[in-house]
């Protein structure tokens, strides 16, 4: 959530010092994009006459995964893109086998101020939190496909008490509806380099789910 956020370095420092030493103490969210984007794709000339027309591309979790596919010479057929720890990882995985880790083609450009609900437990670490805020997300294959998405996220976290151990068991959602810009590569194009790509708006919906168990006040 918003209001302790783990997209400040030095809690995402902190924390990965400390994963390696917890086993399975992940929060694990699952992608599931959903994007429409517009490019003009045909331009003709009769006479005195200019025409140009746009074409309509529907992009989900499944294109970017062959994106990611193409670009890192891996076979995601059928594999799930994750996000692990709000931001401190992305993933591709297939059940719980890490496949690939695909950070680098992803930015997190922060987050704003939130507008809240929320009842928070210091000492036991229970949390009911129920916010929103602006996001903007960054995905770039590096071959020709990028788009950067922008706009208010609704969030839905819930943290239980923790047990003896200090750990609890946590529940995270977010949903980004934004727009934004881009390239796209065009199906024709050589394969490799972005010298062909096309300019691009987009606009849709990014959404993060999953569940896990995390030391006491991670997040």
């Amino acid at each position: 959530m918003n209001a302790k956020n783990v997209f400040v370095l030095i809690g995402l420092c902190s924390l990965s010092l400390f994963l390696p030493n917890t086993g399975h103490s992940e929060l694990v969210q699952i992608i599931n994009i959903h994007l429409i984007a517009r490019v003009t794709t045909q331009v003709s000339t009769n006479g005195d006459t200019r025409s140009e027309r746009m074409k309509t591309v529907r992009i989900t979790t499944k294109d970017i995964l062959d994106m990611l596919g193409k670009a890192t010479t891996n076979d995601f057929h059928g594999a799930t893109l994750v996000c692990v720890h709000r931001g401190l990882a992305y993933q591709v995985r297939r059940d719980t086998n890490v496949l690939a880790d695909v950070s680098s083609f992803f930015i997190d450009e922060g987050a704003s101020e939130d507008v809240i609900d929320q009842d928070f437990n210091s000492t036991t670490g229970k949390d009911n939190y129920h916010g929103f805020w602006m996001r903007t997300i960054t995905f770039d294959d590096q071959r020709g496909d990028k788009f950067t998405l922008s706009g208010l996220l609704e969030e839905h976290y819930s943290a239980k008490p923790a047990d003896s151990q200090g750990m609890q068991e946590v529940s995270d959602i977010e949903i980004l509806g934004g727009a934004g810009t881009g390239t796209l590569e065009p199906a024709t194009a050589p394969a490799g380099g972005d010298q062909n790509a096309q300019f691009a708006l987009f606009k849709g919906t990014i959404t993060l789910a999953g569940k896990g168990v995390v030391p006491l006040n991670s997040f």
